[in-house]
């Protein structure tokens, strides 16, 4: 705007005299074909890289889910641009992935642009939520439910490894447990009301120093309302108007208590549970290594890895963690690129 039309006008913050000249926003390249159905992961932490772990999980979902168009978001960083410090080792350069998983599709993301327009924007450019001890994690929270909202499909957090197709299941959340509401993994057709809620919401109730008052409780909150329930049990497909709420054993099987499970050697969980094989038993490493955990059933979709409290658990590639067993047949190509303790 210019002259006197642009002295009446006041930014999203309600400044008065703003002159910056607005860019046209700048569409990302998502698919909305019905044929491939989308999902997203989200990186905001600016660095523009994925770490081994995080890789696995982009990996894990593209190679079981090959008609998924598997958005990666990086936010506030240029992809890869850190590659060439003294910790390469430990990154995977996501254009790598798109070279070898066509339906990878890693993209740079400008949150000015991305955001106008919505109801985030006046949130992200007029408070102080950077000042916030989880603002990282809280931009990731009100991101997915904007990204759904925009365009529908998957929403997958980077500490979830995925061990099957997940295409099958569509509008749903998974529960951490039975007490506790997850929202690391959503999914929500394209117009679901119950993203445009969680927006809404988002704008409406933040909490900068709450953890999961901007993820999980806000879905709780959302999915009380509209499922007209007040207990996690009572919230099944009738109730809830065609949206499932998927049991703890889809995509987190195991709890952030037990995560011996997943990074432990199985001699060590053998002994954790101080059970001795009998005579029909053998310790050999060779039994171990084919010896399937007794909670890792055929309904595991995926597990959340829990990076926040597990990123400090190194990972052998001649260890016979469980971990390393499924990073193994479920990411094969990064594991190839991955250093020998990750």
């Amino acid at each position: 705007m210019s002259g006197r039309q642009q002295q009446q006008t006041a930014d999203v913050c309600g400044r008065p005299n703003c002159t910056r000249n607005c860019p046209d926003p700048v569409q990302i390249p998502i698919s909305l074909d019905d044929s491939r159905a989308n999902a997203f992961f989200l990186e905001t932490s600016g660095s523009g890289t994925l770490n081994i772990r995080q890789a696995c999980a982009v990996e894990s979902l593209a190679f079981h889910n090959p008609n998924l168009i598997v958005n990666v978001l990086f936010v506030g960083g240029q992809i890869n641009a850190g590659s060439s410090s003294s910790s390469s080792s430990w990154i995977v350069d996501a254009r790598k992935l798109a070279e070898t998983y066509a339906n990878i599709h890693p993209i740079d993301l400008d949150l000015d642009e991305y955001l106008a327009g919505s109801l985030l924007e006046k949130w992200y450019h007029c408070t102080d939520w950077r000042k916030g001890p989880y603002h990282v994690s809280h931009l990731s929270d009100g991101l997915r439910f904007l990204t759904l909202n925009k365009y529908g499909g998957y929403y997958f957090d980077l500490d979830v490894l995925i061990l099957q197709s997940v295409t099958q299941f569509r509008n749903f959340v998974a529960l951490e447990n039975s007490k506790d509401m997850g929202s690391g993994v959503i999914h929500a057709d394209l117009g679901s009301p119950l993203m445009a809620l969680s927006v809404q919401d988002f704008a409406a109730n933040y909490s900068a120093g709450l953890w999961t008052h901007n993820g999980p409780l806000l879905l709780l909150r959302v999915l009380r309302r509209w499922c007209n329930v007040d207990d996690l049990q009572s919230m099944d497909y009738i109730r809830c108007q065609g949206f499932h709420v998927l049991p703890s054993s889809s995509f987190c099987p195991v709890h952030y208590t037990q995560l011996g499970r997943l990074f432990d050697n199985q001699q060590q969980q053998q002994q954790r549970r101080r059970r001795r094989p009998d005579n029909n038993e053998t310790s050999t490493d060779e039994t171990i290594m084919t010896t399937r955990p007794e909670w890792l059933t055929d309904q595991v979709l995926g597990i959340h890895t829990w990076n926040k409290l597990s990123y400090n658990r190194p990972i052998h590639k001649n260890s016979t963690q469980t971990y390393n067993r499924l990073a193994r047949h479920h990411c094969p190509l990064t594991y190839s690129l991955a250093p020998h303790v990750f």
